[in-house]
């Protein structure tokens, strides 16, 4: 079944990169010298060795009871269907900021462990801020509901491999599914974003 899929790139200078969420993965409350300097280099590492990209699609729903029927899955998720309730569509995507990331963070993980703890943190908030751009562009002049990933609540990780099929995440933008459901590269995200 072929879907109407969309592919976005995005420029990773032209998005923030929020250095305090980082902080709060990080559990630092206060920043001194050393370490703000820290989280300066590391931030231009991560945005000089970004390739945000993203893959959306979108499909007709139905909510039912504790039941979401896509166009090409069904769910059986209370929290999801709370999500959705009311919604007649959804926007579903696949966000990344590519292999170079992993990359980098695996270089320092063998050489430097401080330095590749604070990359992954600013990745992972970096990857948060580009899902932020990527929900913000979509849901424009419509409203839409908080975006909702599989494994939250009991929204199962087994429908990640239909999620990314239906996407072509593979082809498109280079995701792939492990064998425990784990996506590669590292720091990529797919979520729905529920449309009133």
């Amino acid at each position: 079944m072929n879907f109407n899929v969309t592919l976005v790139t995005q420029k990773s200078t032209e998005l923030p990169l929020n250095i305090r969420e980082a902080m709060r993965y990080l559990k630092i409350k206060k920043l001194n010298p050393p370490t703000e300097e820290l989280l300066e280099d590391c931030a231009k590492e991560i945005y000089n060795t970004s390739l945000c990209r993203a893959v959306y699609l979108k499909s007709d729903i139905s909510v039912v009871d504790n039941t979401v029927d896509f166009d090409f899955m069904r769910v059986f998720s209370k929290d999801l269907a709370k999500n959705l309730a009311g919604c007649k569509s959804a926007y579903l995507f696949c966000a990344t900021l590519g292999v170079g990331v992993d990359r980098l963070i695996e270089k320092y993980s063998k050489t430097n462990l401080a330095r590749a703890t604070v990359c992954d943190a600013l990745a992972s908030a970096f990857i948060d801020d580009f899902c932020d751009a990527l929900q913000a562009k979509l849901t424009e002049n419509v409203h839409s509901r908080p975006r909702f990933s599989a494994g939250y609540g009991d929204f199962s990780l087994s429908h990640q491999p239909e999620i990314l099929s239906a996407l072509d995440a593979e082809r498109r933008i280079g995701v792939i599914l492990t064998d425990s459901k784990m996506m590669k590269p590292m720091k990529t995200v797919t979520a729905v974003i529920g449309i009133n």
